[in-house]
Formats: C-alpha cells, structure tokens, sequence
C-alpha cells in the first residue's frame, strides 16, 4: 500500500518493508519529509525539529546517505538524537521516536529513527536563540521582524485547533469521516488518529472529545451551524467587469454551503460549466477537452481560499468570480506567514495547518508555493498570462486572465506589468497617468510602452492629441471567451 506523502509514524507502519525502505531512500525530501545522515549532530538535528515544528510537523528519518542506506549502527549519539529537543530547543520541541528495522546497502542487519515531529501552536528556537521554519525541502532561518511576524500568525493558526463548544462528535458527517480515515490509514484507531491531527481534542477535563474548528470545516455534517462564514460563494457575470444596481449583470450567484470537501466538488462541477471549454493538445500528443483557463489554476485558487483564508474573520467568505474573460477568487485575510505576493511561488506558511494537512490528505491541493507554481506553469503553457496576485487591508485575490491578447501585450512590456494588463483586460482602455502608475513609472516611459503597443496595433489612441488631457488609450481588438 503505497502513501504519496510521508507525514507521519502512523503511514510507515502500513507500508510493506521493502517498499518502505525504497520510499524512505528515494522519496523527495519536502515540506513534510527530511532525511539525515547518522553522522548529525544533535545540535543540527535539533534545528530541523525546530523548522518542522514551526511549520506544520513533518517525518526526519536517520541513517540514509543518497543513494546508499547506511543504517544507524550502534551510534552513541542515539540517546543524544533523543534528549536533542530537551537540550537544544526552547521550549521543547514536541515529538516522537521510532526505529524501524532494515538491510543496509552492505547486506548488514541494521536500523534507521524515525522523529515525527508535532506542528505547534507556539514559535520555537534553538539553543542559540535562533528560529527556523519548514519551507520546501530547506530549513530557513528567520530575521528577528519575520521571527516576530510568525509569532503573530502563530497566534492566528491556533483559530483551527480550537474546540468549537457547541459542537459535539456527532456533528461530524460520519460518511466523510470513514472516507478521510481510509485515506490516513487511520481506520482502526479513528479517535487517536483524529486527535493527533487536530481535529478533534479533549475538553479541559480530559473527559469528552470535542470537533475542533479544523475538523467541523473539513468533517462537520453541518459546518455553518457553527461557522456561519465558512460558506464559498460563486458569482457568474456577462461581460467583463461587474455591474450594481439597474445595470447589474450577475448571471447566477450561488453561496456553497457544506464541509469543504463538498464545497470544493461542487465548485468544480459548476466552474466546468461556466468556464469557456476549449481543446487542448496534451502531453501525449492527443487532444483532450477542458476549460480554456486550465482547470488545475482555477481550481488550485479555489482550494487555496478556502484552506488559507482567514476563518477567524466573521461575516466574510471567499468569493469566486466568473467574468467572460477571467476567473478572480478573492479570499478574506491577508497572505499568511512569510509569503507575499513577489515570493508566493517559493514560500509556503499554512494560516490553519490542520485545515490544510487534512485537506491535502483528502487529495486536494498542494503546497501553498508548489501548487502556486503549478499555477504559473499551467497558464503560461496554455499560452495565458501569469497569475495576477493582489492584497487589501483584508482579503487577498488572484486573477487568471483567459483573455488570449493579453500574452500579446506581455510580450512587449516589462516585467511586473500584470496589473497594466489586467487593466487592460478589464475595461479595455486607459490614460497616460493610469498606465504609469500601474507599471510604476514615469509618464514619459509610459508614453514609451503606450506607442510601442501601438505601433504593433494593439493600442489606439483617442484624443486629439498624444497629450490632450482628455485623450486615452484603448484596445483595438479584444478576444472575448464567454459564454
């Protein structure tokens, strides 16, 4: 029985031997997965406990140097490996430690530890006063402002692991439930592997179990009950940009109630609809249908609202919109941790890490920065323009533009033009001042770019003049998708 990604003790311990070993060896090491040799130092090995326990948890494995597995012998620094947390990380890093047995790649009986290290609630340090975070396959050391930002955004990540008081077990939808167990392998200890996920925890008194706000949203039967903002709301417009009042053009708006595993499933059953469909020529040289905007980008952006927003924020929710030619998700709450818009490709911090370990245990989403990645890549081989990510006081928003002449303006501007584009794309016209303060320029290098577009024939100006005040650019053709 094969697990895709190594998160913890309770997966190893399904997986045959052999093919255990094999994975262990060859497996890429990521945001969950680190693998050591025996010749680390406690001290080393303690600032990889600290950088997973920062982030959200992961498995260390002792006694591998790619390719060769070499076991931990009868290394004295076992026991230190095992006081390492007590001696070099304050407060003490929460953990577990395993041995699995194994055949070296001399042919000799021989071991390796397993260190299943807890996501926690509070920042952590190393004997040196230093704090390291989990990000991909790296443990990154932090300045004191970003030390002191994950302090803040700690504080916001223990929202998910709360006891909703209201709730009790039976609130959980017990059919998703046994779905979620058999995936974690956790079938036959359903409450520890519950518990040890956040999911659900015991009250005060050690007595009850109680839902957690992680499990209520990804379990509950009725999450809304509790958590009347945890809804997804899908609103589909004629033309391209949203109207109000007399000239309103919202075609169909839907609020998406259920766990988030339903609201995710219907939303791509919705969006499949109202997404232009288009061919599309695959790897394997064949043609297959889809949406002109890949449905990976789309639905990662879903995925990513609803398990990286802000949950704590009442009265607001994430809010899908399908224009004729673009798909922008907003999501309440600004980006979380260290991730900002110019690094949102690279850098991984999880707002409700049990909301986002269990969705991502249910199939759905990546990493926050190997999914975003996966987005860039999908639109840019569609022939479509970057993501364009933007942030309020409040909310973040990501806009996939499907309109085809937008890579053709792309071509002829210069990096960091995407909200030019967007512009563009939206209400199909601009003024001198506008463009210099979307490419953050100055007006005359702005009236550079404008004459260059057109002079391709993709701009016009109106005016009677290129500097009457009163004059403005425009698109001389667009390509609208909508249908």
């Amino acid at each position: 029985m094969t697990v895709t990604t190594i998160r913890n003790i309770e997966q190893l311990q399904l997986i045959p031997e052999d093919e255990l070993i094999d994975k262990l060896v060859h497996d890429p090491e990521g945001q969950w997965f680190d693998r050591k040799s025996p010749r680390i130092s406690p001290r080393d090995l303690a600032d990889t406990m600290v950088a997973f326990a920062n982030a959200e948890g992961g498995i260390v494995v002792i006694g591998i140097e790619r390719p060769n597995l070499v076991g931990i012998g009868a290394d004295r620094k076992v026991n230190e490996w095992q006081q390492a947390a007590l001696t070099y990380t304050e407060p003490p890093v929460r953990h577990r430690f395993e041995f699995i047995p194994c055949v070296r790649s001399d042919g000799v009986m021989d071991q390796l530890a397993v260190i299943e290290v807890e996501a926690s609630e509070r920042v952590h340090q190393n004997s040196k006063g230093e704090t390291l975070l989990r990000v991909g396959d790296s443990d990154r050391r932090l300045g004191p402002l970003e030390a002191q930002e994950l302090r803040y955004d700690k504080g916001d990540s223990i929202f998910d692991g709360t006891i909703v008081q209201e709730a009790r077990m039976a609130d959980l939808d017990q059919r998703v439930t046994d779905i979620y167990l058999r995936r974690i392998h956790g079938a036959s200890r359903p409450e520890i592997s519950l518990e040890s996920r956040g999911l659900i925890r015991r009250t005060r008194d050690g007595k009850q179990l109680r839902p957690t706000v992680a499990g209520i949203v990804v379990l509950g039967s009725d999450p809304q009950r509790f958590l009347p903002q945890a809804t997804l709301r899908l609103l589909r417009y004629t033309g391209d940009s949203a109207q109000t009042g007399v000239r309103s053009n919202v075609r169909t708006d839907v609020m998406l109630r259920g766990n988030v595993r339903e609201q995710i499933e219907t939303a791509r059953r919705r969006l499949r609809r109202w997404v232009t469909p288009a061919i599309r020529l695959s790897a394997g040289a064949r043609f297959t249908s889809g949406t002109y905007i890949p449905e990976y980008a789309w639905l990662e952006s879903v995925v990513n609202a609803v398990v990286h927003r802000s949950y704590s924020i009442g009265g607001d929710h994430p809010r899908v919109h399908v224009f004729d030619n673009r798909v922008e998700v907003e999501s309440p709450g600004r980006l979380p941790g260290l991730v900002r818009i110019e690094n949102i490709r690279s850098t991984r911090f999880a707002r409700n890490p049990r909301i986002a370990r269990a969705v991502a245990e249910l199939g759905y989403g990546r990493e926050l920065g190997e999914g975003v990645n996966r987005m860039f890549e999908e639109m840019r081989a569609a022939g479509l323009p970057d993501p364009v990510y933007s942030q309020g006081p409040a909310t973040v928003s990501v806009a996939l533009l499907a309109d085809a002449l937008s890579g053709e303006l792309f071509r002829y501007l210069p990096l960091g033009s995407e909200r030019f584009v967007e512009h563009l794309s939206r209400t199909g016209r601009l003024t001198t001042a506008q463009a210099a303060d979307l490419l953050h320029v100055s007006r005359p290098t702005a009236r550079m770019h404008l004459a260059r577009l057109a002079e391709v024939g993709l701009l016009e100006h109106a005016g009677t003049s290129s500097r009457d005040p009163r004059g403005y650019w425009r698109l001389v053709r667009r390509l609208s998708i909508g249908s």
